[in-house]
């Protein structure tokens, strides 16, 4: 990226502003004022810009006998200037001649207040990203995605199909040879209770060899480590990001780790009276949960990764950080994030595997579990 002001985009000079909303006091605009380091400040009806308060507005409502407990309407001014958080800055400082205005106001594309600019920005600032507070990943056999639920980067939408299917194979395979030592264990006279509970910890147990095994976990681990990084305000190098924990606490694992221990409490057999399993197993995931999903992530889920691991994991984030400077938009709806979090595609893989299996049982008649 160029290092000259005028043609970098919006979002890297722009400095951030307070935001009033429509109906407050003069006397929290003023306080604003204030804190803010921009001479303005934006008035919003919940999302939409109404207009702005500057300190000459201000000065002419005080002039005319507002006080501060008088509505921000006394002091409310709609002669103002917008750019989008994607043009330059020799857009801004066209805007800045031409309408002789003090400052302007960044929006996305959804006409979103995001910042505010002046001209003195324009001048040389150091080059710096705001780097998101909150960062999203998953590992995929082709790399690592990341996303900050508005812009993606890295492994793209097959790559994590692809993740649902490996994972969805691993079990399925663990779920078969743990069902066909179970059934070893009753052929030879254990009780059946007994016997399918040893199956289902087989079950856990081969998954949990099988992921640690695969080069997924390497991947998965460079992922939560660079996801440190970031939300550290790290330096994006090698060096830097293997000195990041393996383990993050936002992790799925964990939620799957808390998942599977209330049910495995709550359905296993061994405790005959029902309302007491679901409470121990209430009681036992609500205490236990957080640090045994930890445990998961570092001894199963997550291994140290290899060198390609790491550097896949930093051109991700690299190209994360690049997008979110030239996003056009920062704040997307609820679906949106959902659909940018790469759940839908794993659970694609899931169930493309499961598909196909079943297919496979119809036609070949091979009773296998799905």
């Amino acid at each position: 990226m160029t290092s000259s002001p005028l043609a970098r985009p919006i979002s890297t000079l722009m400095r951030p502003t307070f935001i009033v909303p429509a109906g407050a006091t003069l006397g929290t605009v003023g306080t604003r004022l204030r804190e803010n380091s921009a001479g303005i400040v934006p008035v919003c009806d919940e999302f939409e810009l109404q207009g702005v308060v500057t300190e000459n507005s201000l000065a002419r409502a005080i002039g005319n006998g507002a006080g501060d407990l008088d509505d921000v309407s006394a002091a409310f001014t709609a002669e103002f200037l917008t750019i989008p958080m994607f043009e330059t800055g020799a857009e801004a400082l066209r805007r800045f001649e031409t309408a002789k205005a003090g400052a302007l106001i960044v929006v996305d594309d959804a006409y979103r207040v995001v910042g505010v600019l002046r001209a003195s920005d324009l001048i040389d600032p150091p080059l710096h990203c705001q780097r998101p507070p909150m960062v999203g990943g998953m590992a995929t056999p082709f790399g690592v995605y990341l996303t900050t639920g508005s812009v993606r980067a890295g492994a793209k939408g097959l790559a994590l199909v692809s993740t649902g299917m490996v994972l969805m194979i691993a079990l399925l395979v663990a779920s078969i040879l743990g069902s066909l030592g179970g059934q070893q264990l009753v052929d030879h006279g254990m009780r059946e209770s007994w016997a399918w509970n040893i199956s289902a910890v087989g079950q856990l147990l081969l998954f949990a060899l099988a992921f640690r095994a695969m080069p997924i976990s390497g991947i998965h681990a460079a992922e939560h480590m660079v996801v440190h990084a970031i939300e550290r305000d790290e330096p994006l190098v090698p060096s830097v990001v293997r000195r990041m924990p393996r383990v993050h606490p936002r992790c799925g694992t964990t939620l799957a780790t808390g998942a599977t221990l209330f049910l495995g409490i709550a359905s296993t057999e061994l405790i005959p009276e029902q309302n007491v399993r679901v409470l121990l197993a209430l009681v036992v995931t609500v205490l236990f949960w957080r640090k045994l999903g930890g445990l998961v992530q570092y001894w199963i889920t997550t291994r140290p990764p290899a060198d390609r691991h790491v550097e896949m994991a930093i051109r991700s984030a690299k190209e994360l950080l690049e997008n979110q400077i030239h996003a056009r938009q920062l704040s997307v709806s609820w679906p949106q994030r959902l659909y940018n979090s790469g759940m839908f595609h794993v659970m694609a893989g899931n169930f493309l595997v499961a598909g196909l299996l079943s297919m496979a049982n119809g036609l070949f008649n091979w009773n296998l579990p799905i």
